[in-house]
């Protein structure tokens, strides 16, 4: 299912996948004021960005994970 948006002439894609949300990949750097816990930095579509992306962020000191989210929780 798709729509056409306006005058830019791209395709909306409709998400057809649990919870309503499409896969995506997102970078996470340790929260200063919590050690035990991470900060979101970045959120992709593609694994390879995200891997870049955190790669990127080592290479500089910053410690860097990459978390997939498949079904990610939504208000009810």
């Amino acid at each position: 299912m798709s729509d056409s948006e306006g005058s830019t002439g791209g395709t909306v894609l409709a998400v057809a996948c649990p919870g309503g949300m499409a896969r995506q990949f997102r970078v996470q750097v340790p929260d200063e004021a919590t050690a035990s816990q991470w900060r979101l930095v970045g959120s992709f579509r593609e694994g390879w960005a995200a891997e870049a992306a955190a790669c990127r962020l080592v290479e500089t000191g910053t410690p860097a994970r990459v978390v997939q989210c498949r079904a990610l929780p939504t208000a009810a």
